[in-house]
């Protein structure tokens, strides 16, 4: 569904995401539609909104969800650090 080239860092930030999400709702997320359109730290911004999980009849916010999604925000922005041969 990544139309984009992405780094190491920005693969494993989106494989936690997706398989924490599911496919179906990375595949309809903006945060997919930002980053085929290039905008890479816009679609970064976008993990901080998936953070709620549902309780009944309605959406709350889930301090381990924020957490998980501001780590793999950071992740998804820290560039690879070079590997010494």
């Amino acid at each position: 569904m990544v139309k984009v080239r992405l780094n190491q860092n920005q693969f494993d930030a989106l494989v936690s995401f997706v398989f924490n999400v599911g496919v179906y709702g990375f595949r309809d997320s903006s945060l997919l539609h930002l980053l085929n359109e290039g905008k890479y730290d816009d679609a970064a911004n976008e993990f901080l909104r998936w953070n709620k999980v549902r309780v009944g009849n309605r959406y709350v916010v889930s301090e381990g969800l924020g957490r998980r999604r501001r780590l793999e925000r950071l992740l998804f922005l820290e560039l690879p650090k070079n590997k010494e041969n």
